[in-house]
């Protein structure tokens, strides 16, 4: 094969490598919206009737909801994406039905603590509402971890369509349910029943299309065989998922709540953003996993890329919410709310687009199986940004709070690509000593 056409050879590879990377990077981003669709209608749902009081109490039960997603995929699909993205079917079948064991099992013991809480809120309030969203969410919490397990093992497999097909039948299933539930007397047990019920249909429905059975007796075995990944995970997604809570409450009472209205406003505007994100870092750690099969050099390539496209189309919705949303759209979207987001969403720009840059070196170092330097990474970045956050709320209100996250961002940065240069040159020194040999 002659020079030239060897190189258009290499081209047409890498070119058909990219759209394949494209099109599983597209089912991750359309399942985010179907995902953030279903969990936006139930929350509208919930508001319209049953108020204020009833869209607390589900604010409550999903932040129990989204502690437990954490802690299953931590322990079991975590591991799943960054070791057997890349292996062959019988391997990954093997496995999927280990990690959704382990699913089943994290969903059960969390169902069992959520009852507790919701009968000792009961007993002590009779008529909570609260209570009755924590027992109803005990309940269902099994089938939830359960259908969250197929979105990682599909992606895992490269199938994002079958995880898009999974979540879009549980959305159906369940505004099929609450339209229906219009006519009766709807309350927050009946709405996470609801919730929660379809989300084990679709789960069922999983077993189809995966041809798997989850094997809860295989869960020990999972836990042991990846206990150098699932802890680290699983500190490393509670203190993920706690940074976002802690900032709450320092805000309240330094800032009141009209300032962390005016902040969770700003943060509304940049949505898109945030769904954008959340569904490229549904696939980001399949992919690094396979590129990582074609070197090292394809990893840090993929991690920039995945990287600088986010932050560019963060900062480009962030010129629309600056430029277009100050003409009238702004008011029309917060009401009364948009003079305080308008005030501090350049800051919640500036944030977002840092936050970005994260996603791409955390994807390289899990494909690593560095679960040791993410966890560190993400404390220490969590701290800075608990820290910074407390520090500029207390010294200039909501504006410190935002643009204190903002700068532990913008310091994550480099925290995060400095661990990832490191941890790929010891790869590639550790395989070259290997080829060696």
């Amino acid at each position: 094969m002659s020079g030239r056409h060897a190189t258009k050879h290499a081209g047409g590879h890498r070119g058909a490598l990219r759209k394949q990377v494209a099109g599983r990077l597209g089912w991750g981003i359309a399942d985010q919206a179907v995902s953030s669709l279903g969990n936006f209608l139930l929350g509208v749902f919930v508001a319209r009737l049953l108020g204020a009081t009833g869209l607390g109490a589900l604010g409550l039960a999903f932040l129990a909801y989204s502690v437990a997603l954490n802690c299953s995929r931590a322990l079991s699909t975590d591991a799943l994406m960054v070791r057997y993205s890349v292996s062959d079917h019988d391997a990954r079948k093997q496995a999927m039905a280990a990690s959704g064991g382990v699913a089943l099992l994290v969903g059960a013991i969390s169902g069992v603590i959520c009852l507790l809480i919701g009968f000792g809120l009961k007993l002590h309030t009779p008529g909570s509402e609260v209570g009755a969203a924590f027992v109803a969410l005990g309940i269902v919490m099994p089938g939830l971890t359960f259908q969250d397990s197929w979105r990682s093992a599909f992606f895992a497999a490269g199938e994002g369509a079958k995880t898009f097909v999974n979540d879009t039948v549980w959305t159906v299933l369940m505004l099929a349910v609450l339209f229906g539930g219009r006519y009766l007397d709807f309350g927050i047990t009946a709405a996470l029943l609801a919730f929660g019920g379809t989300a084990a249909l679709a789960g069922l429905y999983g077993i189809r299309q995966s041809g798997v059975l989850p094997r809860p007796a295989h869960a020990v075995g999972w836990l042991r065989r990846h206990s150098d990944l699932g802890p680290r995970f699983l500190v490393e997604n509670v203190v993920l998922g706690a940074g976002g809570q802690v900032r709450t409450l320092i805000v309240a009472p330094t800032g009141g709540l009209a300032a962390a209205g005016s902040i969770r406003g700003a943060e509304m505007l940049i949505g898109p953003v945030a769904a954008l994100l959340m569904g490229v870092g549904q696939v980001a750690v399949p992919e690094a996993a396979r590129a990582l099969q074609r070197g090292d050099r394809a990893l840090w390539r993929l991690c920039a890329g995945l990287s600088g496209g986010l932050s560019a189309m963060a900062l480009g919705w962030g010129a629309v919410v600056l430029v277009i949303f100050p003409l009238g759209l702004g008011e029309l979207v917060l009401g009364s709310v948009w003079p305080g987001a308008h005030a501090l969403v350049l800051g919640v720009i500036v944030s977002a687009a840092a936050g970005c840059l994260h996603v791409g070196p955390s994807a390289g170092l899990r494909a690593l199986g560095r679960a040791d330097r993410t966890m560190q990474c993400q404390i220490v970045v969590t701290s800075l940004f608990v820290g910074l956050a407390a520090i500029g709320g207390v010294l200039w209100d909501a504006q410190g709070v935002v643009w204190g996250s903002a700068i532990a961002s913008v310091a994550g940065v480099g925290i995060w690509w400095s661990r990832l240069a490191k941890s790929r040159h010891e790869y590639a020194r550790t395989t070259a000593e290997g080829a060696a040999v």
